[in-house]
C-alpha cells in the first residue's frame, strides 16, 4: 500500500471517501481508508440516473446504507440530507442508522426537495428548524450511541451570505452537533474564518470542478480544519473509466487496449470474496 500523507499518517487531519455502494465502499477500504462517506449526490447518480435534486427518499438511502455498512469494517458516515422531513423523520432515520452500524449522519438545513450545495437556486429553512432537527438527532445520539458522529451542515452560504452561514454554524454546534460543515465556501479567505469563528470541529468538502477552492492538505489543517471529504472523486474517476471503457469496446469491438488499465477475473473475485464463497459452499454441500 501506498505511503500515507504524513499529516493522516500522524492522525492530525482524516480524509474521508465518497462511496455510493457495496462495491466502492469495498475499495475504499482496500486503498486504507478508515472512513467513507455515503453521498446522496452518488447514490442519486448512481442508482436512479438522475441528478442530486431530493429525488431519493429516507427509504431509498437507508436501504443503500445498509448494505454498505453489512459490506465493510470501515467507519460509514451517511448523507441524511435533510432529514427527509421534520424531527420525527430524523429520529427514525437516526434509530435505523444506529442499529444497521453506521458511524455518523450529516444534516443539512436546505428546504425540501434539495439540490447538490454547489449547484445553483438553493434555498434553507429557519435557522430554528434545522436546530431543532439535530437537538432530535443528538437525543438519539446520546440515547444509544454517544459515539456517533452528528455533522451538521448549512447551506447559507450561496442563498444568504458568509456571515448567515457562520451563525448557523454556531447555532448548530451550540444545538450539539459534534462537527460543523459550511458548504460551498468560495475563498481561502472565507474557509479561514469558518475555521475561526465557529467553535469545535470542522470539515471541508472537496468537490473538482465545484465552488470551494481545493486545498493543500496542509493548509486544510493549519486553518483548522479536522477533516476534508473527497466526496465524488471516486465517483468521477469511476465515470471517466466506464465511459472511457465502452467507447473503446464500441470502437474497436475489443478489450485489448484496456487491459493495463482493468482487474481481471482472479482480482476482481478476490475483492468481492468469492474464494471465501466458494469454500463456504463446499463445506455445506450434502
Amino acid at each position: 500500500m501506498a505511503k500515507k500523507h504524513p499529516l493522516i499518517d500522524e492522525r492530525k487531519i482524516l480524509i474521508s471517501a465518497g462511496v455510493w455502494d457495496a462495491l466502492s465502499a469495498r475499495l475504499a477500504e482496500r486503498a486504507g481508508f478508515s472512513t467513507v462517506v455515503l453521498s446522496g449526490y452518488a447514490v442519486s447518480a448512481s442508482h436512479l440516473g438522475e441528478p442530486d435534486f431530493g429525488l431519493l427518499t429516507q427509504s431509498e438511502i437507508l436501504d443503500v446504507a445498509r448494505r454498505v455498512c453489512r459490506a465493510v469494517g470501515i467507519r460509514v458516515i451517511v448523507d441524511g440530507d435533510t432529514g427527509f422531513g421534520g424531527p420525527l423523520n430524523v429520529l427514525h432515520m437516526m434509530e435505523s442508522l444506529v442499529q444497521m452500524g453506521a458511524a455518523g449522519v450529516i444534516l443539512e438545513d436546505q428546504t425540501w426537495p434539495k439540490r447538490c450545495g454547489h449547484m445553483r437556486g438553493k434555498s434553507v429553512v429557519p435557522m430554528e428548524e434545522h436546530v431543532a432537527k439535530i437537538r432530535a438527532a443528538v437525543d438519539v445520539r446520546d440515547r444509544l450511541k454517544e459515539t456517533f458522529v452528528i455533522t451538521a451542515r448549512t447551506d447559507a452560504r450561496g442563498p444568504l451570505g458568509i456571515d448567515e452561514a457562520i451563525r448557523r454554524g454556531i447555532a448548530y454546534r451550540e444545538a450539539g452537533a459534534s462537527i460543523i460543515f459550511v458548504e460551498a465556501p468560495e475563498s481561502e479567505e472565507e474557509m479561514r474564518r469558518i475555521a475561526s469563528e465557529i467553535p469545535g470541529l470542522k470539515t471541508l468538502n472537496n468537490i473538482e470542478g465545484g465552488k470551494t477552492p481545493i486545498l493543500p492538505l496542509e493548509r486544510a489543517h493549519e486553518l483548522g480544519f479536522v477533516s476534508v471529504g473527497f466526496v465524488l472523486t471516486g465517483l468521477y474517476a469511476a465515470a471517466r473509466a466506464l465511459d472511457d471503457a465502452y467507447r473503446e469496446i464500441r470502437r474497436s469491438a475489443s478489450s485489448s487496449a484496456l487491459a493495463d488499465r482493468s482487474m481481471d477475473f482472479a482480482e476482481f473475485n478476490t475483492l468481492i470474496g468469492a474464494d471465501q464463497r466458494i469454500a463456504e459452499d463446499e463445506r455445506y454441500k450434502p
